[in-house]
């Protein structure tokens, strides 16, 4: 019976499994860091300044403490059941 040869980056997923929360962000922020050369931008479009109110609007919300926050596995399970409805 020959065992299932993983990719290198099947690998990598495999490993990564392994780490703590923490450590998988450590991993994260320094593989995005890999090819980043300071100067992205050409990539980036500006905001426009109905997003930057928006931003604004929210940053101001948790900083005053009266944001509401909600659990990401809750959004997700709204956002899969919101896309079984009809439109």
């Amino acid at each position: 019976m020959n065992a299932a040869v993983l990719s290198p980056v099947d690998s990598l997923l495999e490993a990564a499994k392994l780490l703590t929360g923490r450590e998988q962000g450590e991993f994260l922020d320094r593989f995005l860091d890999l090819n980043y050369d300071g100067d992205d931008s050409d990539d980036e479009q500006p905001l426009s300044p109905e997003w930057m109110t928006e931003i604004d609007r929210r940053v101001d919300e948790v900083e005053a403490g009266t944001a509401t926050f909600r659990e990401w596995q809750d959004v997700m399970q709204e956002a899969r059941e919101s896309l079984k409805r009809p439109a």
